[in-house]
């Protein structure tokens, strides 16, 4: 009996379908792009159920030629790709010829185009798959219909995160793509309310001022540079926009959105930032002979022939561009009851006494964040970062209804479309946390009272870094472990950071409250936030 066997087509289009349709945001994402391909001047997206009801995305493209719709839906299936030379230089979006297919294996599709060249278009039904039905009619462009997505593969919907953090995904494909075409007009629609209305600009520049809003935009620097067929366009955010997680970090190659840690490192190195996460929005165009898309069944990494040369300009470019100021970080000092004016800072290594009336001690500091603590029975590795989190989490996640400090002018924060969404959706558990705030409409939310312990630091940052603790939620969230999750990013931005100075008054109010806690030996992300060891395990070091 032979064990090997060849699958089924229905088995084997399942599986490619699960290597190209990750979540409903997948499918907007192929879809767009053959749309982009068919050169459409507009693309319209429509979404219901967070794209499990139905995915419907119309342009006014070129169309199919109605000999060719059927074909389209058949496995390797491609009008991009004629021979093998082709996939050394690849300058279309789809070229694989499994988009439809895959889509087609787990959707119950229709497609309505015709060809700009013929006089009637075609009509198809494919369930599973299979098709349905087939009629003439006569249309403009290309409209697909996805319903029920994922309707014979119900394992797939169980891997789903929750409802808004997969309308988040979709809205940062969209997003992407409206970046990198501006001469394309964009609109989408989830659930009939209108999320982006994105008009045809000429520069980059207006695009990214559309999309996230013109106040976030001139705080980007730009810089560009051009070495024979290949040129990079950077938009670099400044000190204000740095945060303390990495937020939009956005790179396209020949314009499509890749992800590459090495382009991302280059630009931390090249601009000598250290502190913080900078946001980004880099543009690459090179020869299509010298980049391979084809390494990731999604296209979402890419292969340089010559990597160095985008390194190099990188460098380049930020020659002329870094200033102190860009990587300087505003720090706000943790209040004490006490008055610290007069005490001077602690530097590294340089020890003072901290005096009780049980016990006398020394500290200095290493590192960045890192305190050593004397005691009569060895020494304390002190987090002074994380220690303060546990603190300032504990207190966030009790809300300290007794010390919301109501704001004289309330605070109006812009979000982009992604973010809004999200934290339109959770406005309830921002107000379980302290955080008053209401939707503004316009992408925008309002902010009216905070907990006293954040009153002063980013709350921008804050906002944005809350949305994507979101976007990485549940098929099934847990309210409790949200509030958790959100309330230690809160104590992340409250808290004294790393390189900050500290002095031991200071540090005996932050013990103090650290023992307090529930947990004073993790941080509320789980990190340890001590290690003590004993005198009698540091004697046997020296075998006394």
């Amino acid at each position: 009996m032979n064990r090997i066997k060849i699958l089924p087509e229905t088995i084997v289009g399942k599986i490619s379908a699960g290597e190209v349709v990750e979540r409903p945001a997948s499918v907007v994402k192929e879809l767009i792009e053959n749309s982009i391909d068919a050169g459409a001047n507009s693309i319209s997206v429509y979404i219901k159920e967070f794209g499990i009801a139905e995915i419907k995305v119309i342009d006014d493209g070129e169309g199919i030629p109605s000999d060719d719709v059927i074909l389209a839906f058949q496995r390797h299936a491609t009008s991009k790709i004629k021979d093998e030379k082709d996939l050394q230089r690849i300058s279309s979006l789809g070229f694989r010829g499994e988009a439809l297919y895959s889509i087609a294996n787990v959707s119950k599709l229709k497609i309505i185009t015709q060809y700009k060249d013929e006089d009637t278009g075609t009509e198809v039904y494919l369930t599973g798959g299979n098709l349905v039905s087939e009629k003439p009619v006569v249309t403009k462009g290309t409209t697909v219909e996805i319903r029920d997505l994922f309707f014979n593969t119900p394992v797939r919907r169980k891997f789903l995160k929750s409802s808004y953090t997969e309308k988040a995904h979709i809205i940062e494909t969209v997003q992407n793509y409206c970046l990198a075409y501006p001469e394309i007009s964009f609109s989408l629609f989830i659930d009939r309310e209108e999320v982006l209305n994105i008009p045809q600009v000429k520069t980059l520049y207006d695009r990214i001022s559309q999309v996230f809003g013109l106040e976030f935009t001139e705080k980007l620097k730009f810089k560009t540079i051009s070495k024979d067929n290949y040129k990079i366009e950077l938009f670099l955010g400044g000190e204000e926009l740095l945060r303390k997680s990495k937020g939009r970090q956005l790179i396209f190659v020949n314009r499509r959105p890749v992800k590459d840690f090495s382009i991302v490192n280059t630009i931390y190195k090249a601009f000598h930032i250290n502190e913080n996460h900078p946001q980004f929005f880099i543009f690459i165009n090179l020869p299509p002979e010298d980049v391979d898309f084809n390494v990731h069944p999604a296209k979402k990494e890419v292969r340089f022939r010559e990597p160095q040369i985008i390194h190099q300009l990188i460098f380049r470019m930020s020659e002329y561009q870094v200033k102190s100021s860009m990587i300087a970080e505003e720090t706000n000092q943790w209040k004490v009851n006490a008055d610290l004016s007069s005490i001077s800072q602690i530097s590294a290594f340089y020890t003072e006494s901290i005096f009780n009336k049980e016990e006398i001690f020394h500290f200095f500091s290493i590192g960045d964040a890192i305190v050593v603590i004397q005691r009569v029975d060895g020494i304390v590795f002190l987090d002074f970062h994380a220690a303060h989190e546990r603190v300032n989490f504990e207190k966030i996640l009790n809300k300290m209804s007794e010390q919301i400090v109501k704001l004289t002018f309330p605070h109006v924060i812009n979000l982009n479309p992604q973010d809004y969404v999200l934290i339109k959706e959770n406005l309830h558990i921002l107000n379980e946390l302290g955080i008053e705030a209401e939707d503004f409409g316009e992408n925008s939310i309002v902010i009216r009272a905070l907990p006293e312990i954040i009153k002063y630091i980013d709350i921008a940052g804050m906002i944005e870094n809350i949305a994507l603790t979101l976007k990485e939620g549940t098929s099934t969230p847990d309210f409790i472990e949200i509030k958790r999750k959100i309330a230690a990013t809160i104590a992340c931005h409250s808290s004294l950071r790393a390189n900050e100075k500290i002095n031991h008054f200071e540090i005996k109010a932050l013990l103090q409250e650290l023992e307090r806690t529930s947990d004073p030996e993790h941080c509320p992300h789980g990190r340890p936030v001590r290690k003590f060891i004993s005198l009698d395990e540091i004697k046997k070091w020296f075998l006394r």
